[in-house]
């Protein structure tokens, strides 16, 4: 099952994933393939965007052979196991690109 979590690993804070969980730390920091571009995520942290341009950004920059390919490879993996989304921002209208990526990969 697919499933997301925020926690920094180096500050300690956050809901950590069970021990033993299928993680995939998708954050910006670690570089990750489905992490926003620093551009994008600059841009709505610095609210020089809205929410829902965001939204709409982030899905452009998912729409590639590459990003297509590791979703759905969470997906299939998430059929056999849970597997964790997790990233560093908490909040709680949910406005974290995790939950966008969630919702693309559910309906893939």
């Amino acid at each position: 099952m697919l499933k997301e979590t925020y926690y920094n690993r180096y500050r300690g804070w956050g809901i950590k994933p069970p021990e033993g969980a299928y993680v995939i730390n998708i954050t910006r920091s670690d570089g990750h393939i489905l992490s926003p571009s620093i551009e994008l995520l600059m841009a709505y942290k610095n609210e020089r965007i809205t929410w829902e341009q965001y939204v709409i950004r982030y899905k452009k920059e998912m729409n590639n052979e590459a990003c297509r390919n590791m979703m759905k490879k969470i997906k299939e993996t998430s059929l056999e196991k849970d597997v964790y989304l997790v990233c560093m921002c908490w909040n709680k209208e949910k406005k974290c690109h995790r939950f966008i990526l969630m919702e693309m990969i559910e309906t893939m």
